[in-house]
């Protein structure tokens, strides 16, 4: 008989396919059957089993994931229109993207400044006020050299932490347990390649809604058990600062990365996760200092 942890793990990792498949195709169909035949639900169920994991209905996420793609975009690529955007996120028409924009945001997408957070609530406001928010000549001041290099199609084992900036040690108990899940299915702790994801932005996404999700790079044939889960994740060229200290740096360097480099460059954010690639392990550093490669996925303009 299945235990319910194992059951609640099997449903975890199949709304995690989901999910994926919302990110990956944000213009194509996104149907209530189309999603509940990716997670293998039977669609009568499935509403019940995704919000219980969630805390969001699949529709409400699909269309919070498809405004806040175009509000990304829209900051990140200034010259880029409405219209563009909002067929690039998948919306119908730009009547549709706007009235989703408002009701999500409070605002239109003309009237945000695309600088300002287009987040208000107290959550949000406390995440950010925990870093300084630097201005453009600040930052255009640091001078990071941006990398640009390719990484290949990878698969990748993961851990996936659901409110993920509530709770520090929330994080931390997740990397020991994928790392531990990884040298005892025989990974070599001197080679492994270690991601940390940022599959959502404070600034556009409720902080209960964020997710983060620390990943490995695995053999092909390896498959995920319990709450280690895994994915194939696409070849992407990425831009990447090394950042050696502590979150402060890190904060800096993201900042930089998409409030100043990203406009000015020939290129906008990929349709994947922002993500820390790790030059050395958190653990080796004591939590408090960091070796990484902060990076973005990104795409030619």
């Amino acid at each position: 008989m299945t235990s319910s942890t194992a059951q609640n793990d099997l449903y975890i990792q199949r709304i995690n396919a989901v999910i994926s498949h919302v990110r990956q195709n944000l213009d194509g169909d996104l149907s209530l059957d189309t999603l509940s035949r990716v997670g293998c639900f039977s669609k009568f169920h499935f509403h019940r089993v995704f919000k219980s994991i969630t805390e969001e209905t699949v529709s409400d996420m699909v269309v919070r994931m498809r405004v806040e793609r175009a509000a990304n975009l829209l900051r990140t690529v200034p010259r880029l229109s409405i219209t563009a955007a909002a067929i690039e996120a998948g919306f119908s028409s730009v009547p549709v993207f706007s009235r989703a924009f408002r009701k999500h945001f409070g605002v239109t997408a003309r009237q945000w400044d695309k600088k300002s957070s287009l987040m208000k609530d107290g959550k949000n406001g406390q995440f950010r006020d925990a870093f300084p928010r630097y201005t453009l000549e600040d930052l255009e001041s640091y001078g990071f050299r941006v990398n640009l290099r390719s990484l290949p199609e990878q698969r990748l084992a993961y851990i996936r932490i659901y409110d993920a900036y509530s709770s520090f040690n929330r994080i931390k108990d997740s990397y020991y347990r994928l790392i531990t899940w990884y040298s005892n299915r025989g990974g070599s702790l001197d080679e492994v390649v270690l991601y940390g994801m940022s599959q959502d932005n404070p600034d556009v996404t409720p902080l209960e809604l964020c997710r983060f999700d620390w990943c490995v790079r695995v053999p092909v044939d390896w498959e995920g058990d319990g709450d280690v889960d895994v994915m194939d994740f696409p070849a992407c060229r990425v831009a990447a600062i090394r950042c050696a200290g502590d979150l402060n740096l890190a904060n800096r360097v993201i900042q930089y990365l998409f409030r100043y480099w990203l406009p000015r460059s020939r290129y906008q954010p990929a349709n994947l996760p922002g993500m820390e690639i790790y030059r050395r392990q958190p653990a080796e550093m004591g939590w408090e200092e960091y070796d990484i490669d902060c990076a973005v996925p990104v795409v030619p303009l």
